[in-house]
């Protein structure tokens, strides 16, 4: 087929979607992009590649190009200026494009994304889809809980890792000694933490490091333990020991069944230092998935959306976890959408120190299971304006739990 009769085989294809593409005239000089037209689900991205004929000499017809006898492009000129490159998009609610020719699919629908240089320009035509499984593999990002209080959306915390959170903060009742996650994500006990005790009736969620129940060595290893002294909380006996490997049943998740979280032993987990690091924004694909958010105007916290996220229409999310937390308000039926949509919400739930309750709704204090020393372990540590993954937290001060559970 020659190289003709392909272009007039593209163009009826585009006339036939209905898509406005550019056919190239190919006369010297003329600037082209080497995509006519493209198909993209909703938050994928693409780099468009630009060229510019440079003097080439005409083969078969066609400045600027070489063919094969077949009519396959064999060789392109990439002589150009690439500062002098301007793109634009025509619908921006659809598609985006930087200064460097990266689209960004926003949203379903068509627009044009065109390339100018010099005295001439090129469109792209493209077309966003939702579509049913996002690319590179992996499950749509969907809302709604699992049957063992999971939610359903996917979050990378290391490259080929991903996790699903649990549907609220890990609480505890030592009077029967049960294990629950909170019935909404964005709540937290507060300062009933400050009635903690072994007998204790009421739930609790903010415990000293490692303190999972399992005898472990450690001077205090009781989710109730109330000490102050930091080297009472070392998993093992040892402060060089982190919540893994060997001492792992010292994690929350993988020492207790968890009511109506699958009621199994083993099932559960909390973040290291570094999967919380990653799941904020240390991954590429975490990027502009993170902010700071209020919900019906009570609950302060941050939100994290899911790898393959969606908006739903007629919302926004602004991200950014050094941003305020009013730079996301939501209604309850706001949040509720976007909870559906996958997206997860990690309260500023305060601190327990010995008995005293602090910063409950301003300050949100997350374990890993990473050590740092005898006197500190890493921990997610937020407030208005500031956001911090990797935090020195003092073993014996209260903190909460948010355990995730692996693909």
């Amino acid at each position: 087929m020659n190289k003709r009769f392909k272009i007039f085989s593209l163009l009826a294809v585009l006339l036939s979607l209905g898509i406005a593409g550019c056919i190239k005239d190919n006369a010297i000089g003329d600037s082209y992009l080497l995509q006519s037209m493209l198909e993209l689900k909703v938050g994928e991205t693409y780099q468009l590649t630009f060229g510019y004929d440079a003097g080439y000499p005409q083969r078969n017809g066609f400045f600027g190009h070489e063919y094969n006898s077949s009519g396959d492009l064999q060789q392109q000129s990439t002589v150009y200026d690439e500062s002098r490159v301007m793109w634009k998009s025509s619908d921006t609610s659809v598609a985006t494009v930087s200064a460097s020719g990266l689209v960004t699919a926003v949203a379903e629908g068509r627009c044009n994304i065109l390339a100018y240089y010099s005295n001439g320009y090129d469109v792209c035509a493209v077309r966003v889809i939702r579509g049913n499984t996002p690319s590179g593999g992996e499950e749509p990002a969907i809302g709604g809980f699992t049957d063992y209080g999971a939610v359903n959306s996917l979050f990378s915390v290391s490259s080929g890792k991903q996790v699903r959170f649990s549907r609220g903060n890990l609480q505890y009742q030592s009077s029967t000694d049960t294990w629950r996650f909170a019935e909404q994500q964005y709540l937290c006990v507060g300062t009933d933490n400050a009635n903690i005790s072994s007998s204790y009736s009421g739930w609790i969620d903010l415990f000293g490091w490692g303190t999972s129940g399992w005898n472990s060595g450690a001077t205090e290893y009781m989710p109730y333990a109330t000490s102050t002294a930091n080297g009472d909380y070392c998993p093992g006996g040892d402060a060089s020991n982190d919540l893994t490997g060997a001492n792992d049943s010292a994690d929350w998740g993988r020492y207790n069944a968890v009511a109506a979280g699958g009621n199994e032993v083993g099932k559960w987990r909390t973040l290291t230092d570094a999967e919380w690091n990653y799941l904020l924004g240390g991954g590429s694909v975490r990027q502009g998935k993170c902010g700071k958010a209020v919900i019906d105007g009570l609950y302060n916290g941050i939100v994290l959306l899911p790898d393959n996220w969606v908006l739903p229409s007629s919302l926004s999310f602004t991200p950014g976890i050094s941003s305020d937390f009013t730079a996301n308000a939501y209604s309850a039926a706001q949040w509720s959408a976007m909870e559906d949509a996958g997206a997860v919400f990690i309260p500023a739930a305060g601190f327990r120190d010995g008995t005293t309750v602090s910063n409950v709704g301003t300050h949100g204090y997350y374990w890993s299971t990473t050590h740092i020393n005898g006197t500190y372990a890493y921990d997610l540590y937020f407030f208005s304006s500031y956001a911090n993954a990797a935090d020195l937290g003092t073993r014996a001060a209260g903190r909460s739990v948010r355990l995730v559970i692996d693909k």
